[in-house]
């Protein structure tokens, strides 16, 4: 319980203290602080480009003041050609009526003229004939001398019928007035010219009344109807009197066309240019008032401070909450795959102090460029210090959250993205003194490449507009690699001191032979010391080659087996004569054989070695049995128990454990073979041996080592030791000599 509140403690002041960062930062805190009326003693430049809202609402607004303003679209109402096309039948009716009447009374008055031409004739021939009586009365009497018989009296002709007109007065009866011209057309038409004639005057109506939109009769309405009758090549009288009969028929049919009027207004509203203020344009000069418009800007562009907290409270909340779930899974992270952490104390503590240092001196140097700021301590120091799985997990979650102390962009978010890992990886090769500087040189040099990817994505071609800006950017990018190696590698013993970490200078201190142990070893157990010379390269080998932690493995197997300082004598490797152990109860051996694991962690302790080597002193046997002792005692007893004779520790926990274990036993075993060594086939089989009997014993279920790294470490313990236990050449047996050597040479 104490544990959990102790990292629940450091957790929560983590986030408090990222909250305080972020809402004190630059992306919430940073801002001109500005009014309207307010004269600028500053020069304030746009920083992108952005649309100027005032001035193009003003351009918008006389945009839709011309919209309103526009001559509106009509289209003909077809409903009204059902009118126009009844009153055109209904004209035609009367029309064809009053012919028909004209017709009548013409014929009429024919047959009245013809009755009286009969009669006329009739009269005349009795005339005639009375004429000619009286001529010859009258001869007969001059002849006489007679008196003359008096002339035959002649009657009158009856009067000349005259024509009435009656049919013409049916014509003030339609709705559309004829005068005597029009009349007399209308009435003296054939039937197939007045036929001809009124599918002409429909045909023309129907094209002017649906094709034209009108809301009165004029002169363009008059114009279209002329246009239509010319294909009909009437005569004028007849052209005259269509066109007069279609006027009179046509109704205004004008209606607003919907769709045409839509477009034209939102092609109308539309018509207007945004006013954009490019980047880099001032918007105030020294002096300047602050208007509305440039207020309007400048809040447009982030670019005034925020008049309190309660301006940001939504954005915060959602920043707060972003980099709690960063946090999560960030712990999340290290739970699963690197619990150590959260065991132990003092990695968490520097895990803190890391992650608090830098949020720190990035919030201080919050406002100057960005690629001064000294991010890339944290991924480096990380990776060398804890783990480097971690470290780019962690700096993932870093990136982000500084992104808003900072108010980055995506370049910092690209840049410090792709270099935190970059720097995470490279940092293996730091344990290194020889490659520091070329790790340092590498990193300046893709840094500096880096930055200007990252500016031709972003900026595309407008980056070589300003080729200074751009290599100037990269170059500070490039410093900013080259110093965090420097700044990191130089302050690892710093840490190494307060948190007791294991530095690449640390593990170089553990091995040199001046080294207290190491020289106690060399001293007061000289076989122990030889023995783990060849376990520390054969586990550093192995671990090289499996891609663990060859340094660690090597320093391992330096101090594994420290503990038999406390009974030298009682080792295989350091007797010299008999063997104490034929005089001891095997039980008690195995006991004094143990003691050495308990002893070394002890010394271990009193020397603060690390606590990887500690793991080690205390793994490299885990639970093994000591066979040899083992079966002494079933020989003598027959009630044993195997867990006497177990080692009481644990088993490897770590690959360079595992390493460490697998090369004390297997060196262990192919010395004691030594002078009955044949051939090399000999030591590969025992390595083989070996091995495969720790594998089924279960001493390496927990060492995270897969089959092929198994195999990997066979193969990596036959090359070492068929280089060190090789065979012999056989030398032919000397020859007794058969006379003394000459003084001063020899064999």
């Amino acid at each position: 319980m104490r544990k959990r509140l102790f990292y629940l403690i450091f957790i929560l002041l983590a986030f408090g203290m990222t909250a305080a960062a972020i809402t004190t930062g630059a992306y919430f805190s940073a801002g001109l602080t500005m009014a309207v009326g307010m004269r600028s003693d500053i020069v304030v430049l746009a920083p992108r480009d952005v649309v100027n809202e005032i001035a193009t609402e003003a351009n918008r607004e006389n945009a839709r003041i011309l919209a309103d303003g526009l001559t509106q679209f009509l289209t003909p109402d077809l409903s009204e050609w059902t009118l126009v096309a009844n009153n055109l039948d209904i004209l035609e009716e009367e029309l064809v009526s009053i012919r028909t009447r004209y017709t009548l009374e013409r014929n009429e008055l024919q047959t009245s003229i013809d009755e009286r031409d009969a009669i006329v004739a009739a009269m005349d021939a009795d005339a005639d004939a009375a004429r000619a009586a009286w001529n010859i009365e009258y001869n007969e009497a001059i002849a006489n001398d007679l008196p003359p018989p008096p002339m035959p009296v002649i009657p009158l002709h009856p009067p000349q019928p005259e024509w009435q007109g009656r049919t013409f007065g049916y014509f003030v009866r339609l709705p559309i007035p004829f005068n005597e011209a029009h009349q007399q057309l209308i009435v003296s038409m054939t039937n197939d010219h007045f036929g001809q004639f009124w599918r002409a005057v429909e045909d023309v109506a129907y094209a002017v009344q649906t094709q034209n939109a009108f809301d009165e009769i004029d002169y363009i309405v008059s114009r279209n109807i002329e246009r239509g009758l010319n294909p009909f090549q009437f005569d004028r009288a007849s052209d005259e009197l269509a066109h007069h009969i279609i006027l009179h028929q046509l109704r205004p049919n004008a209606i607003p066309d919907e769709e045409r009027n839509r477009q034209n207004r939102e092609q109308a509203l539309a018509n207007y240019d945004p006013v954009i203020v490019y980047e880099n344009e001032v918007l105030l000069g020294i002096g300047w008032i602050v208007t509305e418009e440039i207020y309007a800007l400048l809040s447009e562009l982030d670019m005034l401070a925020p008049d309190s907290i309660l301006d940001n409270l939504y954005p915060l909340l959602g920043v707060f909450f972003l980099a709690a779930v960063l946090f999560m899974a960030s712990l999340m992270y290290l739970a699963f795959y690197r619990p150590s952490i959260l065991e132990n104390k003092k990695e968490a503590m520097l895990l803190f102090t890391l992650f608090s240092l830098t949020l720190v001196l990035v919030w201080t140097l919050r406002d100057v460029s960005f690629t001064f700021l000294p991010i890339l301590i944290f991924p480096m120091l990380v990776s060398i210090l804890i783990d480097r799985r971690a470290a780019i997990v962690l700096t993932l979650s870093l990136v982000f959250i500084l992104y808003f102390v900072v108010e980055g962009d995506l370049t910092f978010l690209m840049f410090y993205t792709v270099a935190g890992i970059l720097i995470c990886l490279f940092s293996r090769f730091t344990t290194e003194r020889t490659k520091v500087i070329l790790v340092g040189l590498l990193l300046f040099a893709l840094q500096f490449a880096l930055m200007v990817a990252i500016t031709l994505i972003i900026q595309r071609n407008a980056a070589f507009s300003d080729m200074q800006a751009l290599f100037t950017t990269a170059g500070f990018a490039a410093i900013n690699g080259l110093l965090t190696v420097i700044v990191c590698m130089g302050s690892l013993p710093f840490w190494e001191t307060f948190f007791g970490v294991v530095t690449p200078v640390k593990l170089l201190d553990l091995t040199n032979p001046t080294n207290l142990l190491l020289r106690r070893l060399t001293i007061e157990a000289p076989g122990t010391y030889h023995h783990s010379l060849i376990v520390a390269n054969l586990a550093e080998t192995a671990a090289y080659d499996i891609g663990a932690n060859a340094h660690a493995a090597r320093v391992g197997g330096y101090y594994h087996d420290v503990g038999k300082l406390k009974f030298p004598h009682y080792f295989a490797e350091n007797l010299d004569g008999e063997n104490p152990h034929d005089h001891l109860d095997p039980i008690n051996s195995a006991q004094l054989i143990m003691s050495h694991v308990s002893y070394g962690l002890t010394l271990a302790g009193e020397h603060r070695l690390p606590q990887f080597v500690r793991d080690i002193i205390k793994e490299h046997h885990g639970t093994t049995l000591m066979q040899f002792f083992f079966s002494k005692a079933k020989e003598n007893s027959l009630q044993v128990d195997e867990k006497d004779f177990r080692y009481p520790f644990t088993i490897p926990q770590t690959r360079e454990s595992a390493c460490v274990m697998l090369a004390d036993s297997v060196e262990a075993a192919v010395r004691s073979m030594i002078p009955k060594i044949k051939s090399v086939d000999e030591v590969e089989k025992t390595i083989r041996f070996i091995i495969r009997g720790k594998l089924n014993d279960g001493q390496l279920a927990d060492s995270e080592l897969s089959i092929r790294d198994v195999n990997v470490i066979e193969q990596s313990f036959f090359r070492v030791l068929k280089g060190m236990y090789h065979e012999r050449i056989a030398y032919p047996k000397p020859e007794p000599a058969s006379a003394p050597e000459p003084a001063g040479e020899k064999v």
